[in-house]
Parts: structure tokens; sequence; C-alpha cells
């Protein structure tokens, strides 16, 4: 199938110790289908970086050889997980400098579950929507108030940020990505080349926060 991309640039995984494996993975096979079903060149490419490069562990045993962050080139598309490593980083003033400082280079920002929290963190998205993993969306929202979080939504578009719901969320966001760029008709070849149900809706948010 041919298609023309519109606005989709190389993608920029950001990992840490603690990151949750389906906040990357599930966007990352994603995006790496399309390379399978496109048959031009014309797709991105995936690259996984931490703030200093080097090994980094995951949740449940997942180890990533990375790049440094630095070493991302300018106009990426940057994704950020969640997962039980975030608790410790919102509170981490060394990496939220170090974070705030590389987010302008980015021409996207895309977050899956409580990668939000980590994002918001950095003070960067006050005043923006955007919404996260709703088991864990009050710790989420005690970490940066002045964000206008979103309690029913399976994803949430705000300009150049679109944060996911948890863990599986973003796999369907990334879908979305992938219809905004190639179309809807692509988009659902994607998803079942992987044997994927896509929630396409992003009001449809089963698990929204009461």
């Amino acid at each position: 199938m041919t298609v023309r991309r519109k606005d989709m640039r190389d993608i920029a995984i950001l990992v840490f110790d603690g990151f949750e494996p389906l906040d990357v993975f599930g966007p990352a096979e994603v995006f790496g289908c399309i390379r399978r079903i496109h048959d031009t060149a014309d797709a991105p490419e995936i690259r996984y970086y931490s703030l200093n490069g080097g090994t980094v562990h995951g949740a449940i045993g997942t180890d990533i050889v990375t790049r440094a962050l630095d070493d991302a080139p300018d106009k990426d598309v940057l994704l950020m997980p969640g997962g039980p490593g975030t608790r410790s980083l919102v509170k981490d003033a060394v990496f939220l400098e170090a974070l705030r400082r590389q987010l302008p280079r980015f021409s996207r920002i895309l977050t899956v579950c409580t990668g939000s929290a980590l994002l918001a963190a950095t003070g960067t998205i006050d005043g923006r929507k955007a919404t996260s993993n709703k088991r864990a969306f009050t710790w989420v929202k005690s970490v940066r108030p002045e964000v206008e979080w979103v309690a029913h939504a399976r994803w949430v578009e705000d300009g150049n940020l679109t944060s996911s719901s948890g863990v599986s969320a973003g796999t369907d966001m990334a879908l979305s990505v992938v219809a905004k760029a190639y179309g809807d008709e692509f988009a659902r070849i994607l998803a079942a080349a992987i044997e994927y149900v896509w929630n396409d809706d992003p009001s449809d948010d089963p698990f929204a926060a009461l």
C-alpha cells in the first residue's frame, strides 16, 4: 500500500529505570510496523534514549540499551512512558531540569500512562489538557495541579502534546497518530496486521476516573 505521510517524524522514546514495558513497546510496535506494510522508505525510525545513555532497567526485568538524549535529532517526536519509576523522578530536580532543557527540541510530545505526570513535573504544560492512568489519577493530579487534567479520556490532544491513559491506551494513541499521518485506512490495516482491536474513539474511556 502506497501512502504519503504528513508531518510524521522519527520517534525518540525516552526511558528510565522502572519504565512500564507496554507503555514503550505497544507504541513501538505500531510505529515500527509502518515500515513492514508501507512500500516506500517513508516510515519513521525508532530510537531509544535515556538522560545519559547506557542500559536502563525497566519494570518486570526489561532492560534497554539507550543513547543519551542529547544525541536525539532536533524535531523528532518524543514519546515518554510511565511506570513505577515516575514516582521518584517527579521529585528529581536534576532529571527534571535536564528534561526541561531538552523539550523544546522536539516537534511533538507523546506520553503514555504516568509519563504525563513526569512531563507535568517539568512545569512546561501548565494550563494545557492532558490525561493519565486512571488508577493513579489522584496522584498524577497532585504532582502538578496547574495542568488541566482530563478524567474521562482514552487520550487527549492539545497542540503538539498528546497524552494517553494507562498502559494499553498508549497503543490506541499511537494508532491515532498514524491515522493522522497516513490516514484512517492505513491505521486500520496496521492494527489488523498486529491483530489489535483499536479503540479509535478518544472519548471511549472504560477506566475513566470517577
